[in-house]
């Protein structure tokens, strides 16, 4: 059915990524000053980062352990989440939002 990429085809797979990575990559700096994106899409992408970053957390939070939509209080991924969260809104530091959500995760996951 679905056979390993082996030999040349390997070869090409991955002379094809890094290709487009590097044309993709680096076509912003060699256009250089020549190219400017329009106002709109420059504000819209200051939001790429935190866009990328909930779609890759969320869908783990709430998904965890491959089942259904788990947005029970039971859930401890949810529970130090929502906590980093709240920590991040109120105060704003970074590193008190990753020890606050790792704290409640952790005892979450030993006591529920």
């Amino acid at each position: 059915m679905n056979d390993p990429v082996s030999g040349i085809a390997l070869a090409v797979v991955i002379a094809g990524l890094a290709l487009s990575t590097l044309v993709t990559r680096t076509s912003f700096l060699v256009a250089g000053s020549r190219l400017r994106l329009g106002h709109r899409a420059e504000v819209a992408l200051r939001y790429a980062p935190v866009c990328t970053l909930a779609a890759i957390i969320v869908p783990d939070v709430l998904f965890h352990g491959g089942a259904a939509l788990d947005v029970s209080p039971f859930n401890p991924r949810l529970l130090g989440a929502l906590a980093s969260g709240a920590w991040l809104c109120w105060s704003r530091n970074i590193v008190g939002c990753l020890a606050t959500g790792m704290c409640a995760y952790t005892l979450a996951r030993l006591y529920l």
